[in-house]
């Protein structure tokens, strides 16, 4: 028999902040709750400001989000993490609150050049000064949410089961196995606006991410992740520029502004004030409406319609005692209910024209990131 060991917080942080915890298994959770969320604690604040700094800037104050502390990264600006943690515990431990002191910081509205740039090469090398805002990619979910709300289809309901967006078929259809025998196909929700809620809410499977989020480096649910990649790869061209999901916006964003303005001139400027915040130059205007004119002209007047989601699947395996092979069909029942989003052959010419200058307005680098 060894000794019994009492519950208690990490030894290492006792000098700090003493911890007290109830020798009955009553109550031990709800001490440590109290231990971690006592203003007093000197990590808890400081972890999450430096967690939404980096979320906001793409590098945390201190480096190591998940290491934080005398083994990490030391912070670039300690008296800036310590003023926005107590900024934090002052605003009664409000994330709004958090996000407008950043948002609205002289660090964040400045620019993503410098004068002297050749100069601040030289003297911040690391860019740990702050001196310039570095341009931050969209990350996966932000960017399939914000070309949702661009097209006007974001549902932004809280909370309810996850949420099943249609994704590309050959994935969505793919075998997979759970528990020795085949796992159910993905099926989209039947209904669009339960399909477009946000992306916080979409179903996460361990053996089948959605390809969009996957692309654009949307962790796994494996391990813990202390900062997002942003790799540029050419998948996600082909995912952005001729994924069905990028298509589907395109159309719904073209169709939307074509129905609440009044002149083609007017729907330009408003797509360009929904994406890039800004109305388009005097030359930008002239161009794209021009080219809108060409390409309506070379596009076919009808198009046929065409079925978006299978009613069944055939599924090919091999008998494990025997090594004989066998197939069978799945039947996917909640595709019968399927409701589609709005397809080209549904819209004349003049919308599906525009759809396919929408659809360069997303992929623009100024769409996709943050500067």
């Amino acid at each position: 028999p060894t000794e019994p060991t009492p519950p208690n917080a990490l030894s290492v942080l006792n000098d700090q902040l003493q911890a007290e915890f109830p020798t009955s298994v009553e109550g031990r959770r709800t001490a440590l709750a109290d231990w971690i969320a006592n203003p007093k604690n000197p990590l808890t604040s400081r972890v999450i400001v430096n967690r939404i700094w980096q979320w906001h800037f793409g590098r945390a104050i201190a480096g190591n989000p998940n290491n934080f502390g005398s083994t990490g990264q030391r912070p670039t600006h300690p008296e800036l993490l310590d003023w926005l943690a107590i900024q934090f515990l002052e605003d009664g431990w409000s994330i709004k609150s958090l996000h407008r002191h950043i948002l609205n910081s002289d660090a964040y509205a400045r620019s993503t050049t410098h004068p002297q740039a050749d100069e601040l090469a030289e003297s911040d090398p690391a860019a740990t000064a702050w001196l310039v805002f570095q341009p931050r990619r969209l990350s996966a979910e932000e960017l399939r949410d914000s070309m949702l709300t661009a097209s006007g289809e974001l549902n932004r309901t809280v909370g309810g089961i996850p949420a099943r967006p249609e994704i590309n078929l050959e994935v969505a259809l793919q075998p997979r196995m759970v528990m020795g025998t085949f796992a159910a196909a993905w099926t989209p929700n039947t209904s669009p606006s339960q399909r477009h809620r946000r992306s916080l809410y979409v179903l996460r499977l361990r053996g089948l991410v959605p390809p969009l989020l996957e692309v654009f480096n949307s962790p796994a649910p494996d391990f813990s992740c202390e900062r997002r990649e942003s790799s540029t790869v050419t998948p996600q061209v082909f995912a952005q520029f001729n994924g069905n999901n990028s298509h589907a916006r395109a159309l719904a964003l073209a169709n939307r502004l074509l129905s609440e303005t009044n002149s083609d001139a007017e729907a330009l400027t408003e797509s360009y004030r929904l994406l890039y915040s800004r109305s388009p130059t005097r030359e930008e205007a002239a161009d794209i409406l021009k080219f809108w004119k060409n390409l309506e002209a070379s596009l076919p007047e009808t198009l046929e319609p065409i079925e978006s989601q299978p009613l069944e699947v055939v599924r090919t395996a091999v008998e494990e005692n025997t090594g004989e092979h066998f197939s069978f069909t799945e039947t996917l029942y909640s595709n019968r209910d399927f409701v589609p989003d709005l397809r080209p052959y549904q819209v004349n010419r003049h919308v599906r024209a525009f759809a396919d200058i929408c659809l360069v307005l997303f992929n623009s680098n100024e769409f996709v990131y943050v500067y």
